[in-house]
């Protein structure tokens, strides 16, 4: 394959992608937060000029947490209409691919174009609540959006550390600045995923070349500011009080730790962790002195673990497109196929470089869902960050291997998940076509019932199947005076909910 043909072909992955994100947009309805921020935060009457945007803001920040630089286009786009945002946000989640792409190429044809397809299916496959992450209008400003200013403001590390970079004119300069600032202030868990990876890459180059990249240096504390004024946003503190006893991860470890309890005495508990500690220690010291060896064994067991995790899983899903849609299913794949490609690499002796940067993404990644030990939910659609920093780091390893000779990783790799999404295509389309089916119903509905002042309405709930649309169960309770405000309702209910 020549590199004018690699173009081409890449070029046609993009388009497919756009066209199809495209199609995904204008098939999804507003919904949930929708209806919220088509009002003004300060005075909760309806926005219609963008002056109106910024003192919502500010009691936004007040109020609800401090993602002003997120809420900003979800308000801006609300204000301008559905149609705009459709093609910016089918834009920005094609940015975001190709982003992706543009840290694994190296110009060698059929290796990155199969990276790219590895890259386009994974996402698609793994990523938990993909609607309300590339189609939800306010979910993706908050999530597939970040990863596309993260990533972005990452980059330079990266390539620095990679030895990639390049001379920097001024004009970029002052332009990356403000932009460090925004990207550090964006997302809660997004954005401490890139500084903790911005960090460990800046330290990586400074110990390799014994000074520290000054302008890198720079906007490395000036997205630390941007990440201050978000955390240290009044909504941000007092949301935060008390958070840690009701912390969803928090809650879920303790009804692990209940249920073992229930079942094994504390003596067969303290011999089941000193047993894992001892087969830890077994496997470590094997991987120290026998390296293949050790990393066979620990591909083996990591291997078995998967099956026995996608079982169990498998066993308590009411369906396929519930077990696809399964955040469990989703972070259990995407940890366990970085471990194995580290693995792999460790095997094959890949360059120190891959390897660190490898684990510098998959840490970032574990850092970005770790910080929900001090929240209060953990949404799925907050994975975004973990997924995606470890489908890149993925996507390093597989590349360094086929430059080590090791082709058929990659070439396995990308049909394993091409066919996969391939398979889920099909189902994905229907359930949003569905969910558009019924959203365009409701709002015709809702829109008759409108025209009599005073009318209650009651209407049945909107029922996606999987992962895929922006609309999911269960969001429709929170927002009903928001939605009835909308509309010129005086009520606004649905039937699932009605007498909860």
């Amino acid at each position: 394959m020549t590199k004018r043909k690699l173009n081409i072909a890449a070029l046609a992955v993009f388009a497919l992608v756009f066209v199809l994100l495209l199609a995904g947009n204008c098939l999804s309805p507003l919904t949930a937060d929708d209806f919220l921020f088509c009002f003004s935060r300060s005075h909760w009457s309806r926005i219609t000029g963008a002056d109106e945007i910024f003192p919502s803001l500010a009691a936004l920040r007040q109020n609800t947490n401090g993602r002003v630089f997120a809420h900003f286009f979800v308000q801006f786009f609300l204000l301008k209409g559905k149609a705009v945002f459709n093609a910016v946000n089918a834009l920005m989640g094609t940015l975001l691919l190709y982003i992706l792409y543009r840290y694994v190429r190296r110009g060698e044809q059929r290796r990155d174009l199969l990276l790219l397809l590895f890259l386009c299916a994974a996402v698609f496959v793994l990523l938990p609540a993909f609607g309300q992450v590339f189609l939800w209008l306010t979910g993706s400003c908050n999530y597939s959006w970040t990863i596309v200013v993260t990533l972005g403001f990452l980059y330079p590390f990266f390539a620095r550390y990679r030895e990639r970079g390049g001379h920097w004119p001024l004009w970029l300069r002052l332009l990356y600045l403000p932009l460090a600032f925004v990207a550090g202030a964006w997302s809660e868990n997004g954005s401490l995923a890139m500084l903790c990876a911005a960090f460990c890459f800046l330290a990586l180059t400074w110990l390799r070349e014994k000074r520290l990249p000054r302008f890198l240096a720079l906007s490395f504390f000036v997205a630390c500011a941007g990440f201050l004024f978000l955390m240290l946003s009044p909504s941000e503190l007092g949301g935060r009080r008390g958070e840690v006893a009701e912390s969803t991860l928090t809650k879920a470890a303790g009804r692990v730790w209940a249920l073992l309890s229930e079942r094994l005495s504390p003596a067969v508990l303290a011999a089941l962790a000193l047993g894992a500690l001892l087969v830890l220690a077994v496997l470590v010291r094997l991987l120290i002195r026998r390296r293949r060896l050790g990393c066979r064994v620990c591909s083996a067991l990591l291997l078995l673990t998967l099956a026995a995790g996608l079982f169990v899983l498998g066993r308590g899903a009411a369906s396929v497109a519930d077990f696809v849609s399964s955040l469990a299913v989703s972070l259990l794949v995407a940890f366990c196929l970085w471990l194995l490609l580290m693995l792999r690499g460790l095997e094959k002796g890949l360059d120190a470089r891959t390897m660190l940067s490898a684990l510098v993404l998959g840490l970032a990644a574990l850092a970005s869902v770790l910080v929900f030990l001090f929240a209060v939910y953990f949404p799925a659609r907050s994975a975004c960050p973990f997924i995606l920093y470890t489908t890149l780091a993925d996507a390093l390893l597989l590349g360094a291997l086929w430059d080590k000779g090791g082709k058929g990783e990659l070439r396995a790799a990308a049909a394993l998940f091409c066919a996969l999404a391939l398979l889920i295509l099909p189902l994905a389309a229907r359930d949003i076509v569905s969910v558009h089916r019924q959203s365009a119903a409701r709002d015709a509905e809702l829109r008759e019932l409108a025209k009599t002042p005073g009318t209650e309405a009651l209407v049945e709930p909107i029922t996606p199947l999987s992962k895929y649309p922006a609309v999911w169960p269960g969001d429709e309770d929170y927002f009903n005076n928001d939605i009835a405000l909308y509309y010129g309702l005086a009520e606004y209910s649905v039937t699932e909910y009605v007498n909860h």
